[in-house]
């Protein structure tokens, strides 16, 4: 029966609005998201109060069952909007093997609660009245932690491309860049540098994980990014799963374009060295071809604007 329904959905065109929709997808994944977030709060604190280590306030009963039906309500809730998500991007969920990890482990979950769940909420009352929880619930309940953490770092998974970017890449890109430069506003020219040590030394630690991160970002088996990291300007930039068949295709580009940053971050160490604020200035510029390269190649193929402006720097020939 639902695998009719499911294919009805998909006969409506439900799943290809959701897929070609600029809007529908995040708004659903976001929704997908807090349902998620909701339960799972839900989940610790009857676990907690199960183990006594948690509000101890509230009697067993009053927590179990005041969250019995929100808790079903948000899982039901999470639940569909999965199923449509992967309705809608079924071949790229197809391919990750975290992503079948998470439901494989939602079959131990469920027999957690059925054979000691189910009778601990039956049986909440004499749990109140009892001096000490027995050992089935806070066996239940230790389980049912255990699980949930699973289902949690397998919905994360391993760090991808797009999360190394994020938050070592461009944090560290954006330091360097504002050490050297010149500012020009109300007050004149003037010009921006490091001058103590102390201030060389940031700039250098900056540029250390530029050199480094290549090495992350080239790994075996590195994704692009997560199939729910969707473009915010889908006329230009890439999607994930088209990132992804650019890696494939051409793997030793791709770490050739990497080395090119770890080689612009190595030039622009030197500097830093030598507390050279000029070579700074002129290695920044081979660090900011580098990434723009690797961007325009994978990230914004489709950025004429960009492209243009490329080739007038020389980024790109």
């Amino acid at each position: 029966m639902f695998v009719s329904f499911f294919k009805w959905l998909q006969e409506a065109g439900l799943f290809s609005y959701l897929r070609n929709s600029a809007y529908a997808y995040p708004v659903l994944l976001s929704l997908h998201i807090v349902a998620l977030i909701v339960l799972g709060g839900m989940v610790v604190v009857t676990d907690l109060r199960l183990l006594g280590l948690g509000m101890r306030s509230y009697s067993v009963s009053e927590v179990v069952n005041g969250l019995r039906v929100p808790k079903r309500f948000g899982f039901i809730f999470a639940a569909i909007c999965g199923a449509l998500l992967f309705g809608a991007k079924a071949e790229q969920y197809s391919y990750n093997e975290w992503f079948w990890i998470k439901l494989t482990l939602l079959a131990p979950i469920a027999a957690n609660y059925f054979i000691f769940r189910r009778a601990v909420y039956d049986g909440a009352a004499e749990l109140d009245r009892a001096r000490q929880l027995p050992a089935r619930a806070k066996l239940a309940a230790g389980l049912s932690l255990l699980l949930w953490m699973g289902v949690v770092v397998a919905a994360r998974g391993p760090a991808t491309i797009k999360d190394i970017m994020h938050s070592m890449v461009n944090p560290g890109g954006e330091f360097v860049f504002e050490s050297v430069q010149l500012i020009a506003d109300e007050h004149g020219i003037r010009e921006k540098a490091p001058r103590t040590d102390a201030e060389w030394d940031e700039v250098r630690q900056r540029l250390v994980v530029l050199r480094e991160a290549p090495n992350l970002l080239t790994t075996e088996g590195r994704r692009a990014a997560r199939p729910r990291d969707r473009s915010k300007n889908h006329q230009v930039e890439d999607e994930p799963e088209e990132v992804q068949k650019l890696l494939d295709a051409g793997r030793p580009d791709f770490i050739r374009r990497a080395r090119r940053l770890q080689d612009a971050a190595s030039v622009a160490m030197k500097a830093v060295d030598a507390k050279d604020k000029d070579a700074l200035l002129l290695a920044l510029d081979g660090i900011d071809k580098a990434c723009e390269s690797c961007h325009l190649h994978y990230w914004y193929p489709n950025d004429k604007r960009a492209q243009e402006a490329a080739k007038e720097d020389g980024v790109i020939k």
